[in-house]
């Protein structure tokens, strides 16, 4: 899994913060290809593409739960 953390994204602002959001997502899925958290969105590649506009407040459980919504659905 290759998390791309790009500059003034809302979720990650250490480096700590980054590898809690790495092992929770790698317990959800570690099959994902890649998680690209954006400025403004937030971008999901496992078996489809899915982009999500992020809430007022996004979270690593906030991305966590989009990745297990992905999943139970199988996208």
């Amino acid at each position: 899994m290759r998390i791309d953390a790009y500059i003034g994204n809302p979720v990650i602002a250490t480096q700590e913060q980054y590898y809690e959001l790495e092992e929770l997502l790698h317990e959800i899925d570690p099959d994902c290809r890649s998680i690209q958290l954006r400025t403004e969105r937030l971008v999901i590649e496992n078996l489809s593409r899915r982009t999500f506009h992020y809430p007022r407040n996004p979270s690593i459980h906030w991305v966590a739960g989009r990745l297990q919504y992905m999943v139970e659905n199988g996208l």
